[in-house]
């Protein structure tokens, strides 16, 4: 079939000869247009004309000829296209072009060779000599830009070219020298084992000026030195030669190189420990000096073989003076290793200690030696600068801690004590899992280590579920350090004094509790002789508060004398068959329930049943636990349909209008439909569709309530004007459903207001049906405060800073998420968080640590008042001056002046604020600012 294309091409070809581009738009449409088009006449017109701009030697410009290229290139790959066709005339124009035009073609044929696998049957064998013959007649040109393509080309059609481009490693220039590189990196991937002589070659690109050269040799040394691993040079292993010089490479000038040298050396496997913990150290080590025996060879100095006046009885020469350690007693190849990871740690730049962290702990894996030496260097990291090497630093020992329990010092534990109260959640959340897998020195390290999880829990509250968790942990490793003493000391009891029982919903005295009834059965005699009775008489209660702290077995740690408590103890355990049916059975309820509830909404919107009952029916499914993202979108969709029939039906009532309940209606219609399409996820144009159908709703009632009032006449054409902007939105579409907003746009609504009250009174919602897959943003706020007081104080003649911590799940723009503020004087500001406050958690969900927020208050009384944060979505109006005023509630007083429309139109808001998490409240205490006294007003 190709075949009889490529004939039917050239005889048409022959019969008119196709004209070149000659603009660059012409060939830019034409790129455009083999991207998307898949006729083949289209196809073919197209490889004509690029074939014969390539052909064009005497085009005034070269531009176009390269442009041409492209096109080609763009055309080979095409399904519809001849690709042996025009790969031969690329290959022809290399005879008849200059440098630049050929470097051009070897792109194209290098990137045409790359996306279609079978490109190079399509080329006959006289077209392959041909480019075999350019290529090798180019790499002997003076220009390295062309030499540097060829380099690339050649991989693709010589079979002998990793020999060839070996040469090139040590070009004169350095753009050779990297494409001979990357031709050889690119040969690797593609499968081909790499000779053992590259590895020579590779070692002195280590040393090259060039920076991206350097990366791509550090690299290839590990890829030579994998391949083979065993061989030796000068007594020591290739793989172990390999690691010194890529640790070498750390101290590099290049932030680059210095980080692909970190990453690199997380590649090397089974490499001597010698090496391995000279990473670690500064100092060279003693097993890296060679030791001469007999005389020194070589020059000795001018005293060498000279007698002394005095000689010695052995007649020995005077020795000449050394310093420490002569330079031919020390092998410089083992002193590249010596602080590799040392100084890669303490770079400027947190991409180079990114990078250590992870090679560390791709070489602890290996090396539990290693991975010991390691855990010290780690914890340093507590104490970076940037939060994302703490959170690498302590991801690292964790997973060091989940292979094998790490043994910290008191030093160790106070750095990690010391970052447990940093301000940012992840770093916490992270190290509450570090700390679960360590194990401490003696009892005093354990109470201080607890002493520092319960000031966090004053401090941060939220984090609670972490830090028991944590402390669970720590008790099932940390048994035998807990006597009679560490009892009494958590519990603040006395041994010779009556104690307070502590009150037992007292946070801090459960995290005691927690730690001290995890101990494992061997120790639990003790423990539980030093306890009080009240701590038994607790322990349901925490039970049942804190599920997964307390152990399944508690009930044995409790005396037989305290009967009760162990009946209330010994309750059924948790049975995974029960449970499964459980659930299947709650899945089934919920599945029951969603399908009553869209019954209902199509009979409500029928009048066949009442809005009350459905009503019930959506709080019903919205308080089910196993509902659907998709059920619960549907039950909120289900109350604005209820909203919609109440307000038809004061429509439809005879008695007096209540203006009042229809502006009311339409707020929450108008804002519940603008909530509902900014939190789901995943809603298709259909249910965009309905929502905006129930806007048109609310915004037709929001007019009809308006009719007591008696606006200007320009006020009046504006609020109508602003319902037929709405309507223009639908206006023109095939939809059954828009030819009636069609026929409403066309009436002068201002004039004929009952065209508007028959629309309102013959309105039916559209169907409302998500996909099963659609998601629901949702998000939680806490505030951290300084103390457990419940006030928190400030000088007044400055903004208060708040530290702001939201979990944000199921939101796609970030740019679009406020923090709205409810100020004492009930007013709602909104404030915009900076873009470093967000930290990226999964797809979708994001962290915001907000360090200080600022937020100016009014002085008001200079009493305690209450202010109140939460998460807020910013969507896009419709028409932004009308809903506005919807969403708030707010009718158009009469006294507007039509004029601050126009004046305010670049300041107006043209996004609705729509809420997507509960409240979180502080109560703040502004503090009159008083000046230290001074020694005379003391006096």
């Amino acid at each position: 079939m190709s075949a009889k294309r490529g004939y039917e091409a050239e005889s048409s070809t022959a019969n008119k000869k196709a004209l070149p581009y000659t603009t660059y738009e012409e060939a830019h449409q034409a790129l455009q247009t083999l991207k998307r088009t898949s006729i083949s006449d289209e196809v073919q017109e197209h490889e004509e004309r690029a074939i014969a701009t390539i052909d064009t030697a005497n085009l005034a410009s070269m531009v176009m000829r390269q442009l041409g290229v492209r096109v080609s290139a763009q055309l080979c790959v095409h399904p519809e296209t001849n690709a042996g066709r025009v790969g031969k005339a690329l290959v022809q124009a290399l005879e008849t072009s200059n440098a630049s035009m050929c470097c051009e073609i070897y792109m194209a044929l290098i990137n045409i060779f790359e996306a279609k696998d079978q490109f190079i049957k399509t080329l006959d064998t006289d077209t392959l000599r041909q480019l075999n013959t350019a290529v090798h007649r180019d790499l002997a040109n003076s220009q390295h830009h062309l030499r540097g393509a060829a380099l690339a080309m050649l991989m693709h059609v010589a079979d002998d070219a990793l020999d060839i481009v070996r040469r090139f490693t040590t070009d004169a220039h350095a753009k050779v020298r990297q494409a001979a590189l990357a031709a050889i990196q690119q040969a690797q991937m593609q499968g081909t084992l790499l000779p053992l002589e590259l590895y020579d070659d590779c070692v002195a690109a280590t040393k090259d000026t060039t920076e991206q050269v350097r990366l791509l040799a550090a690299d290839l040394v590990w890829a030579v030195a994998s391949a083979h691993s065993e061989h030796t040079v000068d007594d020591t292993r290739l793989i172990d030669d390999a690691f010194i010089r890529v640790c070498d490479m750390v101290n590099d000038g290049a932030v680059r190189v210095r980080q692909r040298a970190c990453v690199v050396l997380g590649r090397f496997r089974a490499v001597d420990a010698q090496y391995l913990a000279q990473t670690l150290s500064k100092q060279l080590m003693s097993h890296m000096k060679r030791v001469q025996r007999g005389p020194a060879r070589g020059y000795a100095g001018r005293n060498s073989g000279v007698k002394s006046s005095n000689p010695t009885p052995s007649g020995a020469a005077i020795p000449t003076p050394t310093g420490d350690a002569n330079v031919g007693d020390l092998r410089i190849l083992d002193s590249g290793a010596a602080g590799a990871f040392v100084h890669a740690l303490e770079d400027e730049f947190q991409e180079v200690r990114d990078a250590a962290i992870e090679s560390i702990l791709e070489l602890s894996s290996g090396s539990n030696e290693f991975a010991a030496r390691a855990v010290d260097f780690l914890v340093d990291m507590f104490n970076d600068s940037s939060d994302r090497v703490r959170i690498r630093a302590i991801r690292a020992l964790t997973a060091l801690g989940a292979r094998s329990l790490i043994r910290a010092t008191t030093e160790q534990l106070s750095i990690a004590e010391s970052a447990m109260r940093d301000s940012s959640s992840s770093v916490r959340c992270r190290m509450y899992e570090f700390l679960a897998h360590v194990s401490v020195p003696d009892t005093a390290a354990l109470l201080s280590l607890v002493q520092a999880f319960k000031a966090n829990l004053e401090t941060y509250p939220g984090d609670l579920p972490r830090i028991f968790a944590a402390i669970s942990s720590i008790g099932r490793r940390h048994g035998h350090l807990i006597g009679a003493p560490a009892v009494r000391s958590l519990l603040g009891i006395s041994e010779l004094y009556l104690s307070r029982e502590p009150r037992i919903d007292d946070t801090l005295y459960a995290a005691s509790v927690v730690l001290l009834v995890n101990a494992r059965k061997a120790h639990r005699s003790v423990i539980a002789a030093a306890l009080p009775d009240f701590v038994f008489r607790h322990l349901p209660y925490l039970q049942d508060k804190y599920p997964g702290s307390l152990p399944a077995d508690i009930v044995e740690l409790v005396p037989t004398r305290l009967s009760f408590v162990r009946r209330m103890l010994d309750r059924p355990g948790f049975d995974p068959a029960v449970d499964k049916m459980a659930r299947d059975d709650s899945l089934r309820q919920a599945a029951a329930a969603f399908e009553a509830m869209c019954i209902q909404i199509q009979e409500t919107i029928n009048n066949e049943v009442p809005a009350s009952t459905l009503q019930q029916s959506a709080l019903a499914v919205m308080k089910m636990k196993e509902s659907e993202p998709r059920h619960k979108a549907v039950a909120r969709y289900a109350e604005l349909v209820a909203l919609v029939l109440r307000a038809q039906d004061i429509m439809r009532s005879n008695g007096l209008p209540r203006y009042r309940e229809l502006a009311s209606l339409a707020a929450r219609i108008m804002y519940g439909s603008y909530s509902l399409e900014a939190r789901t996820l995943g809603l298709h144009t259909g249910c965009c569709r309905a929502l905006a159908y129930l806007r048109v709703f609310a915004h037709a009632i929001w007019l009809i309530s308006h009719a007591e009032l008696k606006h200007t006449a320009r006020v009046k054409a504006k609020m109508h004007e602003e319902f037929r902007t709405r309507l223009s939105l639908y206006t023109g579409r095939k939809q059954p459903i828009f030819a009636e907003l069609t026929e409403l746009s066309a009436t002068d609504t201002a004039d004929n207001p009952d065209e508007l009250v028959r629309f309102i009174r013959n309105f039916k919602a559209l169907e409302f049906m998500p996909q099963s897959r659609c998601q629901y943003a949702t998000a939680s706020v806490e505030l951290a405060t300084p103390s457990r007081r419940s006030q928190q104080e400030f000088n007044h003649l400055f903004p208060l800073s708040l530290q702001v911590n939201a979990q944000i799940c199921w939101v796609m723009r970030r740019d679009r998420v406020l923090m709205a503020v409810t100020l004492p004087t009930q007013k709602i500001c909104a404030m915009r968080p900076p873009p470093a406050a967000f930290k990226p958690m999964r797809d979708l969900h994001w962290s915001l640590e907000w360090h200080s927020a600022p937020l100016s208050l009014p002085l008001g009384s200079g009493e305690p008042a209450s202010v109140a944060l939460s998460v807020a979505l910013l969507h896009p109006a419709d028409v932004p001056w009308s809903d506005l005023f919807i969403v708030d509630g707010s009718l158009v007083p009469v006294s507007y002046d039509i004029s601050n429309y126009y004046k305010g139109a670049a300041e107006r808001s043209q996004f609705v604020r729509v809420t997507v998490s509960d409240s979180a409240s502080v109560t703040v205490n502004p503090i009159e600012f008083r000046p230290p006294a001074s020694s005379h007003t003391r006096a």
